[in-house]
């Protein structure tokens, strides 16, 4: 857990509950036992010193000061402690008639005269340090708790005073059940005794309406002793005091612990403030464990856990949940209001950040300086997750937003980024394919004329034409080279002019960034001679490839000169025969154009081999895209599955996760309905199939009609899946057949066996219950929920969901607004926050921010939370309503 102190922690408000050790059974100077502090230490101050000290090294601070059937003898003592900082309760140590000690503690700043009365109220002279009352077990416990007090069996079981020692049988299993009895102090370092552990269990005759709390109180005359495990135990509670005390035992499993319950290392969210909008000014601190926002509606609770949402860039999975975060963006929070969230983290080192984000602006994550870093909010809050109000009951209606939902919980986004662009790679393979194909169609066409001009050539060379122009031919194909010369240094003028070198030098000329802010300066630097050297060398090449494409072109240039001055004569003559040809009736120039168009096409043809390389080049690079998509599904599914054993292992007996076909196959749908329309009922039929593969379908496809009507589509719309060819059947191959998730919540009544019911067969209540329940199991991040009571089964608030909220004190971060009073009370919140509003701002109560153990808090519980107080009746025991 992240060490913060409170100047760092901006304690300026509430914070709630938290664990506070105490020292239930310290004995003042005066005490007379074995042993006696007098016969340590020369006088009470040095004790009293030596004590405080002691207790501030174990990080105590509450103790209760017990002297045998004496009050006043602690009074010294209470007036040090407390100016040192440490709470004191007095109280006195009882010995009943039937010989058990009994620790009687009141609340801090009770009267010693009010204690010496209670004192004289058991039967005996206060001070008398060995007496023995002829007032019952039973008498006193009734008594004193009537008078306010808080009373714990001493050292339950050690021998000669302890109640497990003194009682026996019925007697035992009575005084066990006495209703004022709330805990009991057990020492550890004896050995259980008699019944101890059926008592601690509640197993018959010991059962009770409530658990009996072990706690360790030992005996301190010695501050050495206040290390020893025995003497001290931790209790949450939001202040140090006996109205604490009394609630943490009436809630044990939450709120008591004998050994330091130090939570586990996890990122904490702090505190969240808002600047401007309905919350302006307002500033929440968060509990580590389960924070409750209540109040009425429209206070903000709504507005409080969207600007979480807001400020950690978490998108919501549902489409209506999206809807209503955008308007309560535009709407409530409006133009110009900056939220901040104090987060701190405990990976890759204890830190806090704060995280920024003003309306309509990206988030901006600061360190504990103050300084803007390159972080997002989701590399500081991991996998955190946040649902507004409603959209577990949207969730609960897609098999696949589940699957994200159970993904996204578990830190594995449902569909990666690298898949996303390797389908546009795909997509832009695809047509590139595309275009190559009509360009290799094209250029078939344009050959297709290859046989008609052989044979005109072929009539033409049974005359003597060809032989009076086989000159004027040599001639054409001489040009033709030249030609073909000129084209091929252009082709690579064109080649450097795309290198985009201009860019490519000015990247690696551009400043490195953070390397002056370096310890490693000097070796950092070394890397800038290095870049500047490369982009020297690659503009070095260009010039030197520019030089050379213009050297050849002037060289071209030349030999064409050269050639036509060389071939002036043979030129005129060749002129001259064309005429002479014509004169005679001769079509010379049809037999030219006619020969040209031949050598040109035939020419063309070469450029199929270039074709079928580059379609070679194309499908080889779509066959590697495709393996890689394949190859990231089947890790997505693999990390799906492993979430979703994780969520099983986590939520056993309350709910299941099964992995199961995507039922949605509308995208697939809606490629095959893009390219043809007619009728497709037999197509969409074999597409729902639970068994459906994208790539079996297109295997058959490309294999022909007998293949595809394998799968159950025959006729025409067999035929007209066919004939759409590769442009359908690429665009098929690139989709996909995921993974959904089925889940099963246990209806079965508590102790009956399971019974498990799929989502769809449950009421909507039930079904947002069992997204909830697998929300609170399937991670460890914080997780923060709107209101979830409102889509909730009753049946199942106290059952499954409190109960796994009280489960995870000390593990998990919770933030919840709601109108249940189950979900504070029962789920034991450690900090409640109550909103109220003016119309037209919400703002927290100044006295309705704290825990359940604080009046005042319990006050605006009671009369602000769902049912009032008939609501809270059910719960007098745990609050004294």
């Amino acid at each position: 857990m992240v060490e913060v102190n409170d100047t760092q922690a901006s304690t300026d408000g509430p914070r709630g509950a938290r664990w506070v050790r105490a020292a239930l059974q310290v004995n003042p100077y005066g005490y007379v036992g074995n042993p006696s502090p007098s016969k340590t230490f020369v006088d009470e101050a040095t004790y009293n010193a030596a004590l405080i000290a002691e207790l501030k090294a174990q990080q105590i601070e509450l103790i209760a000061i017990t002297d045998h059937w004496n009050a006043s003898s602690a009074s010294q003592l209470i007036v040090d402690v407390e100016a040192a900082g440490i709470v004191a309760l007095p109280g006195f140590e009882a010995n009943t008639s039937e010989g058990i000690h009994l620790l009687v503690i009141f609340e801090r700043g009770t009267a010693v005269e009010q204690i010496t009365a209670a004192i004289g109220a058991c039967g005996l002279t206060p001070g008398a340090a060995k007496g023995t009352t002829k007032k019952s077990y039973g008498d006193i416990l009734t008594d004193m708790c009537a008078q306010g007090a808080l009373v714990i069996p001493a050292h339950a079981n050690v021998a000669n005073a302890g109640l497990l020692s003194r009682a026996k049988g019925d007697t035992l299993a009575e005084m066990v059940k006495h209703p004022d009895l709330l805990a009991i102090g057990i020492t550890p370092s004896a050995a259980p005794l008699g019944d101890q552990a059926k008592i601690l269990k509640g197993t018959r005759p010991y059962d009770r309406p409530h658990s009996l709390v072990a706690i360790h109180a030992d005996d301190v005359s010695d501050p050495a002793t206040l290390a020893s495990v025995g003497a001290s135990t931790w209790f949450k509670m939001s202040s140090p005091s006996l109205l604490g005390l009394r609630h943490a035992v009436k809630t044990p499993e939450t709120r008591v612990s004998t050994v330091d319950p130090a939570s586990t290392s996890r990122v904490l969210l702090r505190e969240i403030s808002w600047d401007g909008g309905y919350l302006d000014g307002q500033k929440i601190h968060l509990a580590e464990d389960l924070t409750a926002l209540i109040g009425g509606r429209g206070t903000g609770k709504s507005t409080a856990i969207e600007s979480l949402r807001y400020v950690l860039e978490i998108s919501p999975i549902g489409q209506a949940s999206s809807d209503d975060h955008k308007d309560m963006v535009k709407n409530v929070l409006g133009a110009g209001t900056v939220v901040s969230l104090v987060v701190d983290v405990v990976t890759p080192s204890p830190a806090r950040f704060t995280i920024e984000r003003t309306t309509n602006n990206p988030a901006i994550v600061r360190d504990s300086s103050g300084t803007q870093t390159s972080q997002r909010p989701r590399d500081i809050v991991g996998n955190l997750e946040i649902f507004g109000q409603h959209e577990l009951a949207e969730l609960a209606q897609d098999k696949d937003l589940m699957a994200e939902l159970v993904a996204r919980v578990a830190g594995k986004p449902a569909s990666p980024a690298e898949r996303d662009q390797l389908l546009k790679d795909l997509a832009d393979n695809r047509d590139e394919l595309a275009k190559h194909e009509r360009d290799r169609e094209a250029l078939e066409n344009e050959l297709a004329d290859i046989p008609r001009l052989t044979e005109s050539m072929e009539a033409f060379e049974k005359t003597d034409l060809a032989a009076k122009l086989d000159q004027k031919t040599r001639l054409d194909k001489d040009e033709a080279v030249l030609t073909e010369a000129s084209e091929r240094v252009q082709q690579v003028e064109d080649f450097i002019s795309g290198w985009g070198l201009e860019t490519l030098t000015e990247e690696l000329r551009a400043e490195l960034a953070d390397v002056e802010e370096s310890p490693r300066k000097g070796t950092l630097q070394q890397l800038k001679p290095v870049l500047d050297a490369l982009a020297k060398a690659l503009e070095q090449t260009a010039a030197t490839a520019r030089s050379a494409v213009d050297d050849a072109k002037k060289k071209i240039e030349a030999t064409e000169q050269a050639w036509k001055d060389g071939t002036k004569t043979e030129s005129d003559g060749v002129a001259a025969v064309l005429r002479e040809l014509v004169e005679q009736g001769h079509k010379p120039d049809e037999y030219l154009t006619l020969q040209s168009n031949l050598i040109r096409l035939k020419k063309r043809a070469e450029k199929r081999a270039i074709f079928d390389k580059e379609k070679r080049k194309l499908l080889e690079a779509r066959a590697k895209m495709l393996r890689q998509l394949s190859d990231i599904d089947k890790k997505t599914a693999s990390d799906l599955k492993k979430a979703i054993k994780a969520s099983n292992e986590a939520t056993a007996g309350a709910v299941i996760v099964k992995p199961i076909a995507s039922p949605d196959r509308s995208q697939i749908k809606a490629v095959i309905s893009k390219h043809f329309s007619t009728q497709r009922g037999q197509v969409f039929s074999a597409i729902d199939q639970d068994d459906f593969s994208v790539a079996s379908f297109v295997a058959a496809a490309r294999s022909g009609l007998d293949a595809i009507s394998a799968l159950s589509i025959t006729g025409a719309q067999a035929k007209a899946i066919v004939d759409c060819g590769e442009p359908l059947f690429r665009e098929l191959e690139e989709q996909t057949v995921g993974l959904a998730v089925e889940v099963q919540l246990n209806v079965a009544i508590k102790g009956q066996p399971a019974t498990w019911r799929r989502l769809e067969d449950l009421s909507k209540g039930q079904r947002a219950t069992a997204l909830l329940l697998l929300l609170l199991g399937a991670s460890m991040s914080p997780l923060v929920i709107d209101q979830p009571e409102d889509d909730l089964d009753n049946r199942f608030v106290y059952d499954g969901v409190v109960q796994k909220l009280r489960s995870l004190k000390g593990t998990r971060q919770l933030i919840v607004s709601t109108h249940n009073a189950n979900v504070p009370v029962l789920g034991d919140a450690e900090l409640v926050v109550t909103l109220e509003a003016d119309g037209q701002h919400g703002r927290t109560v100044a006295d309705g921010v704290g825990s359940l153990d604080d009046p005042t808090v319990r006050k605006y519980a009671e009369d602000l939370l769902e049912g009032g107080r008939a609501a809270f009746d059910a719960r007098k025991r745990l609050y004294d309503f």
